[in-house]
Order: structure tokens, then sequence, then C-alpha cells
């Protein structure tokens, strides 16, 4: 699988094609919208590789971090309820997660990762991590870390 980048479009593995404004008319915004696009396709790479569908691969690593509640989880996945009940059935099936039930609260539902589920999300982690960070290994040490120094002041605001 690869990307090809030029001036004006991103051409993503699956076919599709995301048109950019004319070279220079934008360039944060352009730039921004490259990485993401490169971001997006290494996480999918990823996430292949390791067999976990790219939605399971979200889903594990949202809950790396602790069990959430399902309404919580279909929020920070930004998808609908119901669908967010089909990608929990499928990675209850493979053993990765468990639901339970909360307590005090007959129709909340919360979801945690199983044994299986923490190492396959740790070994995913790992390597998506590892991917991600090798796409600043074209900068110089110094211009990397006011890079990331400025992801995070972005992402943070």
């Amino acid at each position: 699988m690869s990307i090809t980048i030029n001036i004006t479009n991103i051409f993503i593995p699956n076919g599709r094609v995301i048109r950019l404004t004319e070279a220079g008319e934008h360039p944060v915004a352009d730039g921004l919208i490259r990485l993401s696009a490169l971001t997006q396709s290494v996480f999918a790479r990823t996430a292949e590789r390791h067999g976990l569908p790219a939605a399971q691969a979200r889903l594990l690593c949202m809950l790396a971090a602790g069990p959430r509640r399902m309404s919580e989880l279909a929020g920070l996945l930004g998808i609908e309820k119901a669908a967010l009940t089909g990608l929990a059935d499928r990675a209850e099936r493979r053993g990765l997660v468990a639901r339970t039930a909360v307590p005090g609260d007959r129709r909340a539902v919360s979801v945690a990762l199983t044994p299986e589920g923490r190492e396959v999300a740790s070994a995913f982690h790992r390597d998506v991590s590892a991917s991600l960070d090798r796409l600043t290994d074209v900068l110089p040490p110094g211009e990397r870390e006011r890079f990331c120094r400025s992801l995070a002041r972005v992402t943070m605001a």
C-alpha cells in the first residue's frame, strides 16, 4: 500500500482522491490535510498488519486507558451508538473486549479490554507509534523537537 502526494491531490490506497487548493494558497491547511492523510494511512496499514480493521484498532486505543461507557465511546469515536454496538460485538467475539453492566444504572454498559485485548492493543500501539515517529525522521533533531512542541501547542489549544 502506498500514498502518492503531488501539489493538488492526495491519492489514498482505497482509490479516493483528496483534492487540495492551488499550491501556496493555504499552506497550513494543505500541509495539515496531507499530514492527516499520511497519518491515517500509516494507522490503517499498521492495523491491517495486526489483523485489525481500523475501527477496531481505534476502539482498542480508546480502551487502553481503562474501561469506558458505550455512550462515551460513541462520542470519542464519532460514531452512532448502533454502529458502536456492532463494533463492540465483533471485538467481543474475537475476545478483545468484555462488556459489563454499570452498577446503579440499568441501561449503561461499560466496555473494557480483556487480557488478550490488552496484549493486542499494546502491540498495535507500539507498532503504530514507531511507524508514526519515523515520519519525522526527515527532520534534523532540533527541528523535530520544535515540530513536536508545535504539535502539542496546536492540539492543546
